[in-house]
């Protein structure tokens, strides 16, 4: 494969998570808006989180994208959290076990473009 390829590829899975979280954070802002429930501060703050989650992962996608050397630890990272809320998934944790499947492709297919050596190449290279 080579290096603009696995580029991209790596760049489409992080958008792909990108669009998942933004997804996963409307649906939750609904739910809590629809419930007719009082939101509690964890509710507040679940929120958050998934807003950072979504900007993190969009900021490592569009880095992978531009071939950016600070991109490459905030993919590893964000894929290992993902790795362990598909687990989390599998197990009835949180969501189900569909989803689960669907976090963990994508983070085990993360976590292998991230280390293939042309995107090594591509992400340690100094900027021009």
């Amino acid at each position: 494969m080579g290096m603009r390829r696995a580029v991209a590829s790596l760049a489409i899975i992080l958008a792909v998570e990108a669009v998942l979280v933004l997804a996963a954070t409307a649906l939750t802002i609904v739910q809590f808006a629809t419930s007719g429930a009082r939101v509690e501060a964890d509710g507040f703050a679940f929120i958050a989180c998934l807003a950072i989650g979504f900007l993190w992962v969009g900021l490592a996608a569009v880095g992978v994208w531009l071939e950016r050397r600070w991109a490459r630890p905030l993919t590893i990272v964000w894929q290992l959290i993902q790795l362990v809320a598909g687990i989390g998934a599998l197990e009835g944790l949180i969501a189900g076990p569909l989803i689960g499947v669907v976090l963990l492709v994508l983070a085990l297919a993360g976590l292998v473009l991230v280390f293939t050596p042309p995107v090594v190449r591509a992400l340690r290279r100094d900027p021009v």
